[in-house]
This record gives structure tokens, C-alpha cells and sequence, in this order.
């Protein structure tokens, strides 16, 4: 996938459990190697399967059945992948392919599916096959289960940001409700998108009541309208230009500001820090 556009993104197509199909991008992808015996850590998580040592690296290899609470096809091989800052080893069942997929046709899950949905969109593969994109934030932020820690923030910057009509957009549920735990701790109001669709409809509906949004935070890999497409959009338009558009992905940090400049976006961040998010989201409203 060209690394500056991901208006098309290369996902990597595999099965789990009773050939259940998933996928996620390739640009979270490091390397794939062949599948070893792991030593179990006392007290880790039970989908831990144990650690991997690469070139001198240890890393967490990650059960993906066990994560899901899936049974089945034993694990093939481990994809290396880096995530939130962090690199993992994942367990994957068949490795199928790498198919390129218009961002249009991946389509967002609906609401109301339960709590233990570990995907956060679906598409059809080259067979017309069923595939889940997986919430690689979620099942890492499961594996962690640690609370972040809120930052401090000046009544003057309070005050800025709390001026700000503010909104979040990130097909991953789990990364809406980090963001929204950051913003709520300090009584910080705000819109909300399951993607850059559902987003731009947003931006043009509060822009035309004439109350504009001022501050888009958004991640870049999303079904139906990407994170690059929508921060496009956003330039393109007279009528949405003042937002103050900040990329938020769990992408490589090199990567990720490709994207953003090429996007024409504000800044890129890396998630997920509530200080930097707070700190970006500060800029936003100073600017």
C-alpha cells in the first residue's frame, strides 16, 4: 500500500478457529516467522501464550484464538506486528493472502453486537468470503489492562479547550473510549465517529447549523472513509477548513507522519497518551 495514501489499504487475510476469516493491515506488519515452543510466563495473561526472542528482543506472543475465546485450528505461524508503540507476536491460524481493499468497501459494525466483538469492521474477500478486521487496539489493551494515567492540565488551557466544540473519530471502540475517558476527566465535551463517513456527515451538519467543529481527532485506518480521505476532505472545503485536524494511529510513528503530511493534517500522534493527545488537542484550540 503506498504509505502516503491509504484511501486503498493491503490487508492481511488469515483464519482462526473453524476457518473463521480476519485480517488487519499489513502496515502494522513487521515480519511473519515460523511458529516455535514459547516459555509460559507465571501470572501472565492466560491468552499469553509465552515470549519470543527476536535479534535479541523479547516479545509477547499473543494467542489470537485465546484472546477471542475461540477454539479450533491450531496456530500456523507468528506475524510480528507493532502496535501502540509496542511490537507482539501474534498467533494466526492459515495465512490466505494480502488483498488491497477500497477503505468504501469495508463496512463499520453495527452497534448492539455485544461486548465480546473483538472486530471493529467486515468486507468480502476475493471468493466473496466473509472477512472480520480485527481491533488489534483492543485485544492489546485487554492484554494490558492498566489504567492510564489522566494528566494535569492549567485552568487557562481548560478553559481554551472547554471553548472547543471537539470531535474524535476511530473505528476501534476501544480507542473511543480511551479518548473519551481522557477528555471526560477533565469535563471536556465532544462529538464522536465510528469512522471518516460517519465523521465528514458531522462536520458538514454542524458547519451548515453554524457552529463548526474547531478540533478533528482522528485515526488514519478505518472502514468506509479513511483517516487521509477525510483530512483531505477537510482541506478541500472552505466550509471545514478551520478544523484543526490531528491524526491519532497506532501506526509506526515514521508512518504515520508520512500520512499526515501528505494528508495536509495539523499534526500525528502515535496512540495511546493521553498527555500528548491533551497536549495536541491544547495546540488545536490555541492556534
Amino acid at each position: 500500500m503506498n504509505q502516503g495514501s491509504v484511501s486503498r489499504q493491503e490487508l492481511l487475510v488469515f483464519s482462526l478457529a473453524h476457518n473463521q476469516r480476519f485480517a488487519f493491515s499489513t502496515l502494522k506488519v513487521q515480519e511473519i516467522v515460523t511458529l516455535s515452543q514459547f516459555n509460559r510466563i507465571p501470572g501472565s495473561h492466560p491468552a499469553v501464550a509465552g515470549t519470543l526472542t527476536l535479534r535479541g528482543e523479547t516479545l509477547a506472543v499473543v494467542d489470537l484464538n485465546r484472546a477471542m475465546g475461540l477454539k479450533g485450528e491450531p496456530p500456523q505461524s507468528v506475524v510480528v506486528c507493532e502496535i501502540q508503540g509496542a511490537r507482539y507476536g501474534l498467533l494466526v491460524g492459515t495465512i490466505e493472502a494480502i488483498q488491497s481493499m477500497d477503505s468504501q468497501a469495508i463496512t463499520t459494525l453495527p452497534r448492539g453486537l455485544g461486548q465480546r466483538i473483538f472486530s471493529s469492521a467486515v468486507f468480502r474477500d476475493a471468493q466473496d468470503r466473509l472477512v472480520q478486521l480485527l481491533d488489534l487496539e483492543r485485544i492489546v489493551g485487554e492484554l494490558q489492562n492498566s489504567e492510564v494515567e489522566t494528566p494535569e492540565l492549567d485552568e487557562a488551557s481548560l478553559s481554551r479547550i472547554r471553548a472547543q466544540k471537539i470531535l474524535i473519530c476511530d473505528d476501534s471502540r476501544f480507542a473511543r473510549k480511551q479518548m473519551a475517558r481522557a477528555l471526560e476527566s477533565h469535563q471536556i465535551d465532544y462529538l464522536s465517529a465510528p469512522n471518516g463517513k460517519a465523521a465528514l456527515e458531522i462536520l458538514k451538519r454542524e458547519a451548515d447549523a453554524g457552529a463548526p467543529v474547531q478540533i478533528l481527532v482522528s485515526d488514519i485506518e478505518m472502514p468506509e472513509l479513511d483517516g487521509y480521505q477525510l483530512a483531505l476532505s477537510v482541506n478541500a472545503d472552505n466550509h471545514l477548513r478551520p478544523a484543526y485536524v490531528i491524526l491519532h494511529s497506532s501506526l509506526n510513528p515514521k508512518i504515520c507522519e508520512r500520512i499526515t503530511q501528505a494528508a495536509g493534517a495539523n499534526e500525528g500522534l502515535t496512540k495511546f497518551d493521553p498527555h500528548a493527545l491533551l497536549a495536541a488537542i491544547g495546540r488545536g484550540a490555541a492556534a
